[in-house]
């Protein structure tokens, strides 16, 4: 993000609670500059979590808003009206410098990114340039893969190369023909190649699958090694592996099927288990960090120096500002990774992910499940975008 040589004050800030995709409460905030320029940013209500209050991702956000919103219209708002809106660095310095912790935990990341982000909503609107341009440049012309969920822990990725509503239909097309959504990896694995036959694409070329496979979901700290509920054929008896058994059965399972990615594989505090899956497994599939990373650049350091995993899932308002978000994409561009912009719990219709995807030049989008518009949103953002970069050229 480019410091521009224009002057141009914050008139007001405004902050509302607003229903998200669930039906719970999030923040919609509005940075208001010169005369009737608005820019406006509605953050998913994952994102919120364990920032100001304490709810947790069900949905329990009452109060949790309330307090958001009081946050930017007294706080925030004192402190950044009159400042210019198209220093982007020094809104969000005075942002962090409010909050005055690390994890933003003062003023919540509902506040901190809904307000930085309006900012530059608003910048982008004075100077008639769409988010992704001003944020990025005339280097923000490529365009990410859409990745596209069709059940908790599977998603499709279609091949580059491709036009993105090519992409995207070929997604869609393959989600209707899979049929009921099974837990069992393998057969929701095997759905998936028969769909993608039945709609005439061929599995490992046209399109490919990713896992979210969440480990922290099933590590257990105290015996140090993963467990599986019920292998054992009962219900008092599961399975316990170490990592490098998990990492074996994944191994496998990438022989088998046509998988890209995995997500979160292992814990997010295995530091010795990701290295060495990365070591087995990171020159033939990408192996990604998000609870591993959390958007957090220290943690971020830690598996770049160690080796552990090559890619990044970045969530939006997780890691603080937008110049902070800028910056951990690029820190993890420049250290080999490919970068994701993943979607949140509670989404929202604002279509913001499409624009920082293209923005910060992240290798893909995870825009959630086809059959909700406020997923399919970010798809269709990314339609205007490439019309828009295809007449530049």
């Amino acid at each position: 993000m480019e410091q521009l040589d224009a002057e141009l004050p914050i008139r007001d800030i405004f902050a509302r609670e607003i229903f998200d995709c669930d039906g719970n409460l999030t923040v919609e905030t509005e940075v208001l500059a010169g005369e009737g320029i608005v820019g406006r940013v509605s953050v998913p209500s994952g994102a919120g979590i364990n920032t100001v209050g304490n709810g947790d991702e069900s949905g329990e956000t009452a109060g949790q808003t309330e307090k958001a919103v009081e946050i930017i219209n007294t706080h925030i708002a004192q402190e950044l009206i009159g400042r210019n809106v198209f220093d982007q660095k020094e809104i969000d310095k005075a942002l962090i410098r409010l909050d005055g912790t690390e994890n933003k935990s003062a003023l919540g990341a509902w506040a901190v990114f809904g307000v930085s982000a309006a900012a530059a909503k608003a910048a982008a609107a004075a100077l008639k340039q769409p988010l992704y341009r001003y944020l990025g440049g005339v280097q923000a012309k490529s365009m990410p893969v859409p990745e596209m969920n069709v059940s908790a822990g599977v998603f499709l990725i279609p091949a580059d190369g491709l036009p993105l509503r090519s992409q995207v239909k070929m997604c869609i097309e393959i989600s209707r023909l899979t049929g009921t959504v099974t837990p069992d990896i393998r057969e929701m694995l095997n759905k998936l190649v028969r769909a993608a036959e039945r709609a005439g694409f061929q599995t490992g070329k046209d399109v490919s699958f990713g896992l979210n496979a969440s480990a922290f979901q099933w590590y257990d700290r105290e015996r140090n090694c993963y467990r599986f509920p019920y292998e054992g054929g009962t219900k008092e008896r599961d399975v316990c592996r170490t990592s490098k058994e998990v990492t074996a059965c994944y191994e496998e399972l990438t022989e088998e099927f046509p998988i890209s990615s995995i997500e979160d594989p292992l814990d997010c505090e295995d530091w010795n288990g990701w290295v060495q899956i990365t070591e087995t497994l990171g020159n033939r599939i990408q192996l990604a960090g998000n609870a591993l990373f959390r958007s957090d650049p220290g943690r971020l350091e830690k598996g770049i120096k160690a080796g552990a995993a090559n890619a990044v899932v970045v969530r939006a308002g997780l890691g603080g500002t937008l110049t902070e978000l800028a910056d951990l994409t690029k820190k993890a561009q420049e250290a080999g990774c490919s970068v994701t912009i993943g979607n949140n719990t509670g989404e929202t219709a604002d279509s913001l992910n499409a624009d920082l995807a293209v923005a910060f030049r992240a290798a893909r989008l995870r825009g959630g499940y086809p059959c909700h518009m406020e997923y399919m949103e970010k798809y269709n953002r990314l339609l205007r975008i490439e019309e828009k970069i295809s007449e530049i050229g």
